[in-house]
């Protein structure tokens, strides 16, 4: 929908006026308050992360930070930022690579849990109109099953983690038994804590697309509209797409929810690609300083 629309853009949007109401002084503050909070963004990651990889690794922050930022740096260039480990495996020697690994595939698992708990709903919310009316009611069922699988994670994620590794050890020959041993320190106090960290992080980022859509025009409630991007980071997160591909489909998610207007579709894209500027590809630049320095 939204390529369509972008082609037949043109001919239908009043540029001038379009770039008119989104160059006013009152936009000042927020786009600075979306800058300033790139920084919190990474910080937040760098201290979850530092979180779960101190049990198998003493890892100043600086050191995690430099990790995370080599992460965020080939990650620009992957599928829904899968490459972000790789980025990391980057900053650490050979015998570290499966703690690296390890402590991020636990930041992720902590990741996840927030979109459960908090995601989740959101797009059930959501998707309210868009569902048969008889279903509408019983669309609250399906957040039973996720707060089972939040609980059931949070009280015996290590443990679970540690059967994958051992099943997985055993058909390929690995030696795993001091990462075994490090996983089994990681203990429910750091899961929580590392898990909240996570919220913050998602809490910043739909902040952060609130008021660049806010910037670009499109004027939403606050709770329904940060519910609305939530609910598209949910969906769009579990398609492994490329960057540009991956930026078209959330802005087409966008303009389902927010209204397929010319104004409506370049107001959505404009906000997701500014994003994307801002909190990958602005600190993905001095990262890549430090790949080649490492290299």
């Amino acid at each position: 929908m939204v390529s369509y629309q972008l082609y037949t853009i043109s001919s239908e949007l009043d540029t001038a006026a379009f770039w008119q109401s989104v160059v006013k002084p009152e936009n000042g503050w927020r786009i600075s308050l979306v800058l300033l909070l790139m920084p919190v963004n990474w910080l937040l990651e760098t201290r979850k992360w530092q979180l779960l990889l101190r049990p198998f690794l003493d890892w100043s922050f600086r050191r995690c930070l430099k990790a995370v930022l080599a992460g965020v740096s080939v990650s620009a260039v992957t599928p829904n930022r899968i490459g972000e480990i790789g980025g990391r495996l980057l900053q650490a020697g050979k015998g570290e690579y499966s703690k690296v690994l390890a402590s991020s595939l636990l930041g992720s698992i902590c990741q996840w849990l927030v979109f459960l708990l908090v995601a989740l709903p959101a797009l059930i919310w959501v998707s309210g109109p868009f569902l048969p009316e008889i279903y509408r009611p019983w669309r609250w069922i399906g957040i039973l099953p996720a707060l089972l699988l939040v609980i059931a994670v949070l009280l015996g994620g290590t443990s679970i983690l540690s059967k994958i590794i051992s099943w997985l050890a055993e058909r390929f020959g690995w030696s795993v038994a001091e990462l075994l041993t490090a996983l089994a320190n990681v203990s429910f106090a750091t899961l929580l804590a590392s898990t909240l960290i996570a919220a913050l992080r998602f809490v910043t980022y739909l902040v952060q697309l609130y008021l660049l859509l806010g910037v670009f025009g499109i004027g939403l409630p606050l709770v329904r509209g940060l519910a609305g991007i939530a609910a598209i980071y949910l969906v769009q997160a579990g398609i492994p797409l490329p960057p540009g591909i991956n930026l078209l489909t959330r802005a087409e998610l966008g303009v389902l929810l927010w209204g397929n207007t010319p104004e409506t579709v370049a107001a959505s894209l404009a906000a997701f690609t500014t994003l994307f500027l801002v909190n990958v590809l602005l600190p993905a630049l001095p990262a890549y300083w430090l790949i080649v320095k490492k290299a």
